[in-house]
């Protein structure tokens, strides 16, 4: 982990190691301006790698005579800004703050809250309105609002269809449902999880007690805060500075809200020099938002230092350089990416404990096989049967399980073993050395990598929805997938067919540069066919399709055939005329594809 995610690089990290300290740094003139600035409220918004974290900590070193608190997303965050931020500087993650002046109360009595909880409150449809309530009351103790009624109509924002009709019938026992729980966490009767004496911490006005015993507050991550930080802060009268970037927010489903645009301030800034990579991805991720969201003005700038490339790969097969990440959207393409790589012998590690997705996956799986007494998970157990869990996932677009149904249905054989192995490969302090890195996009918030190779259900999520109707939190996840690459970036074909016109027209572009560099010398031909062009062999990284065109005889196709697509490896189901039906292995998707744009992976 570098010591500055995003803006510095190996000259500048010896520089530090060898006591060139952060304000012998030259500021950009981006930087200097928010560093003179004399506002009490500034909101910065940061492109990706645009050093943030460094602005602070050179805001922090001017005014080295004030006494300032930081306050940053998460602990790994909190541990570097403690080694590298200057002592007039206290760093607390939001509940860490609160721990020290409420959490204390509550130590012997801290634990997991889940829909289990809830269970009992109800006679029918104990699941569906369990997981209502867990949800709800999550969203309440998250909330500067004072009493549950009040969080009733503003909760109803963040559910969909099923789950919204079914809390506006039922709202009443769901507020009744949520308020006894809090009632037994407040009398120690059971567990209460940390988000319980945060909410004390801010309704008792201790939160607003702390933040005005500084001169000066620095807020990193600034797009994904929790609603009850943003009251304090707007209440807050002392300097604020709040960084973060408007299209890295990715938390909305946890209820988390953006005060890049939503804090008042008197002055705005924006930081877009990117140190982490060179103009092609800049490029790319410019036209990019500019695109999904019509932001026409977006604009984020490569490091003119950096040598930065995109390529364009079909399948994950051939992946043979360290330091690689690939990053997915959901937690069933890490777990079929992890099985890939499994079932080929490739080293491999999680960019975060997935021990606890994978014990409930395995309880899920136990459902499915009706071994119900090894099942630990009370929420898991309360169902009659796999197929009612299933149904229910569906029905109230429970993401979390519908994913661990997928997991299970595509890779029952390997359970149980597969879990208790995958669980192993967590247990280490650090990710092993010199293996590919699995993670889902949000676990890979804040990380760079030299590779990063975005799997394919990044680009069906933009594929499966106009693009006016794509979430904004979808857009999202693309945009830091793109950015944390430090050196290459590599797209699965699909995100040719994507969105706009101008964002294909871009891709194609991007494709056939790439094409004319690889295409060094003149290809052999064939004996017997002096016109064609023969065909190229494997790439030791990626198989690019369009330098020479393919011999192939297509006829021989069948159902039960392994084929590589544009969206990854598959199997062919059916074959109608020219084109087939592939089931995808790397997602629980079945597409068409044209048979003269598949290839045949030989067993």
């Amino acid at each position: 982990m570098p010591f500055f995610p995003g803006c510095l690089d190996f000259r500048s990290f010896l520089n530090l190691l060898f006591g060139v300290t952060i304000h012998a740094m030259k500021p950009t003139d981006e930087q200097k301006a928010i560093l003179e600035s004399s506002h009490r409220v500034i909101r910065v918004n940061a492109r990706a790698g645009t050093g943030k974290t460094t602005t602070l900590n050179m805001m922090a070193r001017k005014h080295s005579g004030e006494k300032l608190i930081y306050l940053v997303f998460n602990r790994r965050g909190k541990e570097e800004a403690d080694t590298l931020f200057p002592k007039n500087v206290k760093s607390y993650t939001l509940h860490s703050l609160a721990f020290r002046y409420e959490g204390r109360k509550w130590k012997d009595h801290i634990g997991h809250f889940s829909p289990s909880d809830a269970l009992d409150a109800f006679r029918s449809d104990q699941q569906a309105l369990a997981n209502l309530t867990h949800g709800f009351l999550t969203f309440f103790l998250n909330s500067p609002l004072e009493r549950l009624e009040e969080a009733a109509g503003p909760f109803q924002v963040h559910l969909k269809d099923e789950a919204l009709a079914l809390f506006k019938l039922r709202s009443v026992k769901i507020v009744q449902a949520a308020r006894d729980i809090a009632t037994a966490w407040n009398r120690k009767e059971m567990p209460c999880p940390h988000d319980f004496y945060l909410k004390l911490f801010h309704k008792s006005g201790a939160f607003h007690r702390a933040l005005h015993q500084y001169d000066r507050v620095l807020v990193d991550e600034g797009q994904d805060l929790s609603p009850i930080m943003l009251d304090a802060l707007a209440k807050c009268k002392k300097k604020v500075v709040i960084v973060g970037d408007t299209h890295q927010q990715i938390y909305s489903f946890r209820y988390a809200t953006d005060a890049i645009r939503q804090l008042a301030c008197d002055r705005e800034y924006d930081l877009t020099l990117s140190f982490r990579f060179g103009k092609p991805i800049a490029d790319l991720a410019t036209l990019f938002i500019r695109e999904a969201k019509k932001e026409k003005h977006f604009r984020i700038v490569g490091n003119p230092e950096k040598s930065s490339r995109i390529a364009f790969y079909q399948t994950l097969e051939n992946i043979n350089k360290n330091d690689v990440a690939i990053l997915s959207r959901t937690n069933f393409s890490l777990f079929a990416n992890a099985m890939n790589l499994r079932s080929r012998g490739k080293a491999f590690s999680f960019e975060r404990d997935i021990q606890s997705i994978l014990w409930r996956t395995l309880d899920v799986y136990r459902l499915f096989q009706e071994d119900r007494d090894k099942i630990k998970d009370k929420f898991i157990a309360s169902f009659e049967d796999g197929a009612r869990l299933k149904q229910y996932a569906e029905e109230m677009d429970d993401f979390q399980l519908k994913g661990m149904c997928q997991i299970v249905a595509r890779f029952s054989r390997e359970f149980p073993e597969v879990a208790f192995e995958m669980a192993q490969l967590c247990k280490g302090e650090s990710p092993a050395q010199n293996t590919i890195t699995l993670s889902t996009i949000h676990s890979a918030k804040g990380r760079q990598y030299a590779d990063v190779f975005m799997d394919p259900d990044l680009a069906l999520a933009l594929e499966s929805e106009g693009i006016k109707t794509i979430p904004e939190d979808e857009i999202n996840l693309v945009y830091v997938g793109f950015t944390r690459a430090k050196e290459n970036l590599y797209l699965p074909n699909a995100f040719l067919s994507v969105m706009t016109p101008k964002w294909r027209t871009g891709m194609e572009r991007i494709k056939m540069s790439r094409a004319k560099r690889r295409k060094i010398s003149t290809p052999s031909k064939i004996p017997g066919h002096p016109s064609v062009p023969a065909v190229p062999g494997p790439a030791k990284i990626i198989r690019q399709e369009a330098s020479v065109p393919r011999v192939q005889d297509h006829l021989g196709y069948e159902p039960g055939d392994r084929v590589s697509t544009s969206m990854g490896l598959g199997t062919i189901l059916e074959i109608r005329g020219r084109e087939c039906l592939v089931d995808l292995e790397n997602q629980i998707a079945k597409v068409w594809q044209p048979l003269r744009e598949i290839l045949k992976v030989l067993k």
